[in-house]
């Protein structure tokens, strides 16, 4: 006997793209990715709550550098 599924008010149309392909994301990891990131941007000072949208790019390096947490690039 399967349970039905949940119904929730979505918020946000996310994608994520890894190497230029992009991710297929259900509704739920759509709406928990954006509400992570949203979350986590709501705490800095420099960001605006009525931002519509948000773009993150994350390049690995070809090394590890020790740098102090506390500073910027």
């Amino acid at each position: 006997m399967s349970t039905p599924h949940r119904e929730f008010e979505k918020n946000f149309k996310t994608e994520i793209k890894v190497n230029g392909k992009t991710l297929p994301l259900n509704h739920f990891i759509q709406e928990t990715v954006a509400n992570m990131i949203v979350g986590l941007l709501k705490t800095l000072k420099e960001v605006n709550e009525t931002e519509q949208v948000i773009e993150i790019k994350i390049n690995k390096m070809k090394e590890s550098h020790t740098v102090d947490a506390h500073t910027y690039p």
